[in-house]
């Protein structure tokens, strides 16, 4: 029953994050500024985690630095942190 549903949430979870991709890589390209966009999202992502991680005595939420974490908030920038923590605070 589980096994079931975790592996329709991770199907999910993937069509998301590509759709969420999709419509990133559409809003850099519409901005006339694609590596400057692409850059500032992924210093906003990596500083997010890092706010997090130095806050995490007075919220109790830690996100691991880890190359999932990292790659994801680099790519998809907060989006993927607030994800992050919505998923440390629920789990």
């Amino acid at each position: 029953m589980w096994g079931d549903f975790l592996k329709a949430l991770g199907i999910i979870a993937i069509v998301w994050l590509s759709i969420c991709a999709l419509v990133l890589l559409i809003l850099h390209i519409k901005s006339h500024k694609l590596l400057k966009s692409i850059f500032l999202n992924a210093i906003l992502g990596i500083a997010a985690i890092i706010v997090i991680n130095l806050t995490q005595k007075f919220t109790g939420v830690f996100v691991p630095v880890n190359w999932w974490t990292v790659g994801g908030s680099c790519i998809f920038g907060l989006p993927c942190v607030c994800g992050i923590v919505i998923l440390q605070i629920l789990i």
